[in-house]
């Protein structure tokens, strides 16, 4: 196949450092519009599991190490199960199961479930945190860490709540009952009445797989070295090992990775609202390493350092940066195009966003690998405030006259990875459409963190691959019941094209895309949410009595609990 020379694409290098509509003091709305820090991410797959991303009407079966957020649906068909984490908390899905996030932020988690099962294990839950599971018939919210199994009838009628640790509220239809740990509730019909009590049943198969998950997560080697809100830890245990580093802390090494493999290469990129260009890795241990931490060359091998234990580590789209530049070019042989390439940020190198953000967002997401705070506050402000573009939007020094800084990796063999546009844009895996990087290119090249301002296609949101079954529609619009009144329905990923293209390819808040949707369009895509209020003295709400459980005496002034059963599998 010829190669066509070609000139990497300088105007999305430089065009990302376009974050001016930053420049001045960071104010309150700004920290407001900061994304969320953490994600939900599918780390099993067993049988058929498909997602339609937030904003689309299309189901693809690219879910694997995919990134989700607030929006995007899960669809576990017959005789299939999914795992998904978030932070700490593991999300557990069985056969012909529907759920969606409604909201998912730093304080909120917030599931809807419309048919099927789900088992949380959670094992932390902050005093500013909630957790709740919207159903159809009632909102059943998590007081405390524990275990917890919440069952829907297909046609979304009758409701079944084991908890076999904790403790959960739920309500309904101007009721509210308190489930307690060894309790199994069960509420029949399509409102909430009074459930019957029973002490919980032996576990089926779906709670001895769930079991055998936590064992795993229990056991894991890597817990001893980064925090359990590392979303993917666990699978690091098995596919590397850990060892301590002078200056690094302690570090971990891939096994079983090929010879001349870099970091970032073997996966592809997805565009993933609100963050922009998200990196999807296609190992199986492909999800902290690439989203949390910093990577090293040392002697030759390529090892991830997490950094510091912080309570609750920033998830970042893709630690990376990127090269480009007018004296950069490469040779490509996979149809000519632009090309786009990267490398893996190191050790003290601050990582900015492509997107608004706050001076804060930036120090929380830095701050584990970055040992000097004051680095970060500088690179933020010259990015924001100082840099130069010239009138091809080319870079053209870091805001001081001196030259755009090089980073440790850019120089190192093999690091840089690079792709057509073309391919960048349409999620099709990197590793099977490389371009040559000679290491002339990549040291000449200019580099930033910041990632590159090229617009989204109709095929950035994900891999299409065909999926061999999907809901029935009516699923999602099945009304439910919730506490706590969700976010604004995600915008259509139309709309967020033409949105993003008008703000110069650069990511746009998902506060502001709904602010500018019409009112109408809003209204109509808005989730079936029905927002109930529960009753004085319920966990979790206004103080007075707690309605007691069917066959209990009421005593005064007391916090009886209510309680519920989940369904056979």
């Amino acid at each position: 196949m010829r190669l066509t020379r070609l000139r990497t694409v300088a105007t999305g290098l430089s065009l990302a450092f376009l974050l001016l509509a930053l420049t001045g003091p960071a104010r309150a709305e700004d920290e407001a519009r900061d994304p969320s820090g953490r994600v939900a991410r599918v780390s099993l797959a067993q049988g058929t599991i498909s997602l339609e991303p937030a904003g689309t009407e299309t189901w693809v079966a690219d879910v694997l190490n995919r990134p989700l957020t607030t929006g995007d649906k899960l669809w576990a068909d017959r005789e299939s199960r999914a795992e998904l984490h978030v932070g700490s908390t593991a999300v557990r899905l069985g056969s012909s199961t529907g759920m969606s996030l409604l909201n998912l932020d730093d304080r909120n988690l917030q599931l809807q479930l419309t048919a099927g099962t789900i088992e949380l294990h959670v094992r932390a839950l902050g005093p500013d945190e909630t957790l709740e599971v919207a159903t159809p018939m009632a909102s059943v919210s998590v007081l405390r860490p524990g275990d917890y199994r919440i069952d829907v009838g297909d046609a979304g009628d009758g409701l079944r709540v084991a908890v076999t640790s904790g403790q959960a509220a739920v309500a309904g239809s101007g009721q509210a009952y308190t489930v307690n740990g060894g309790q199994l509730a069960d509420y029949q019909g399509s409102t909430l009445t009074a459930g019957e009590i029973s002490p919980l049943p032996p576990g089926d198969a779906f709670d001895q797989w769930v079991a055998d998950r936590d064992r795993r997560e229990d056991r894991s080697r890597s817990a001893r070295y980064v925090s359990r809100d590392v979303i993917g830890y666990e699978d690091l245990d098995d596919y590397g090992s850990w060892s301590a580093v002078p200056t690094y802390g302690n570090v971990w090494v891939p096994s079983g990775v090929a010879v001349g493999w870099a970091p970032y290469r073997d996966g592809h990129w997805a565009w993933i609202s609100p963050w922009g260009w998200t990196w999807i890795d296609e190992a199986p241990w492909g999800f902290a390493p690439f989203h949390y931490g910093r990577w090293l060359n040392l002697d030759g091998r390529w090892c991830w350092a997490p950094g510091a234990i912080v309570g609750r580590p920033y998830y970042a789209p893709a630690l990376v940066g990127w090269v480009g530049g007018p004296r950069w070019s490469v040779s490509i042989g996979i149809g000519g195009g632009v090309a786009v390439g990267w490398f893996p940020l190191g050790w003290n190198e601050v990582w900015m966003p492509a997107y608004r953000a706050s001076p804060t967002y930036v120090r929380n997401v830095n701050i584990t690998n970055v040992t000097n705070v004051t680095s970060i506050t500088n690179v933020y402000n010259t990015t924001v405030n100082n840099t130069t573009i010239n009138n091809n939007n080319n870079v053209v020094n870091n805001g001081r006259g001196g030259p755009l800084p090089h980073y440790a990796n850019q120089t190192v063999p093999g690091a840089v990875t690079a792709t057509s546009q073309a391919v960048f844009t349409s999620a099709q895996p990197v590793g099977r459409h490389l371009a040559t990087v000679p290491m002339s290119a990549a040291n000449q090249a200019q580099a930033s963190t910041v990632a590159p301002t090229i617009p989204p296609t109709a095929q950035s949101i994900g891999r299409r691959a065909p999926v061999a079954a999907t809901p029935p529609r009516a699923l999602w619009s099945r009304p439910v019941v919730a506490r706590t009144a969700p976010p604004a329905a995600p915008v259509p990923f139309a709309e967020q094209q033409r949105m993003i293209s008008a703000n110069g390819g650069r990511p746009v808040a998902m506060r502001d895309m709904s602010e500018r949707l019409p009112a109408s369009q809003a209204t109509r895509l808005a989730p079936p949410v029905r927002v109930v209020t529960a009753p004085p003295g319920t966990p979790g709400g206004a103080s007075g009595a707690v309605v007691p459980p069917r066959g209990t005496p009421a005593t005064p002034g007391a916090a009886a609990p209510r309680t519920a059963p989940a369904p056979a599998a």
